[in-house]
């Protein structure tokens, strides 16, 4: 179990995390109070999104003006690279100096950082994160296909190995039996690691793993504000997730 502010990860319902897409401040400020209203227990800022990414000054600013928004709602900050569904790519040191700025700024109560980007940071970086005490998604994302049980047991064995504090798959199944075989993994990993999993198949195909945590242990779901600003395909409505997840557990 994770703590982050007054929400514990990893224990009772999933909780929902609703993604900010906006491009713009304004944009990301908006979709955080809709978030917000929408009843999300956690919101993911989608930096990889924003067009002033590489102005370090306008990152930390719109993360002041974030958290005044949020009103408490622990904040997880993302750059997801392109290899891995996001919208833009960084330099090794462009991607280390933006973790290294809003992690030491303490502005974001969580970060999360893909499972093939440590060897290229460092595990100093990792060690810097946890010196401030910020927790540690480490995710990997396939959007061509669900790989063996075997190869997926590996890359959670190796989150674990690097330090994450919440070890995250995110999958493109092809058939339905991909799904399936995906919740039962979640379902049986614990025997393989011992921190807190987030899983997830994603498209049309996949939705079922969305709304099925509570059977499977899977920690965190993520819902769209809006179908606009749905940061992976299969996303459902943040107040769907809510409803639908508060009837099952």
């Amino acid at each position: 179990m994770i703590q982050v502010k007054n929400l514990q990860i990893g224990t009772g319902r999933p909780k929902v995390c609703a993604p900010l897409t906006g491009v713009t401040q304004e944009k990301i400020l908006s979709e955080a109070r809709l978030a917000r209203e929408a009843g999300a227990d956690l919101v993911e800022w989608r930096v990889d999104f924003y067009q002033e990414i590489l102005q370090l000054e306008k990152v930390l600013e719109t993360l002041v003006l974030l958290r005044h928004e949020l009103q408490g709602l622990p904040l997880l900050f993302t750059f997801r690279t392109l290899a891995e569904g996001g919208k833009q790519d960084l330099s090794i040191r462009e991607y280390h100096d933006l973790y290294e700025t809003v992690v030491t700024e303490q502005l974001v109560d969580m970060v999360d950082i893909e499972l093939f980007q440590i060897e290229s940071l460092g595990r100093g970086m990792i060690e810097r994160i946890k010196d401030h005490q910020i927790p540690i998604i480490i995710s990997n994302h396939e959007f061509k296909e669900t790989p063996s049980d075997p190869v997926l047991l590996y890359r959670l064995n190796m989150m674990e190995h690097f330090g994450a504090s919440i070890g995250k798959l995110a999958m493109m199944p092809q058939t339905e039996q991909d799904v399936f075989r995906l919740l039962e993994l979640t379902k049986r990993a614990s025997a393989f690691v011992s921190i807190p999993l987030i899983t997830v198949s994603m498209g049309e195909m996949g939705k079922l793993s969305r709304v099925a945590g509570c059977l499977t242990g899977s920690a965190v779901t993520f819902g769209a504000i809006s179908k606009a600003s749905a940061s992976a395909p299969g996303q459902l409505p943040v107040k769907e997730l809510q409803q639908i997840i508060k009837s099952l557990a």
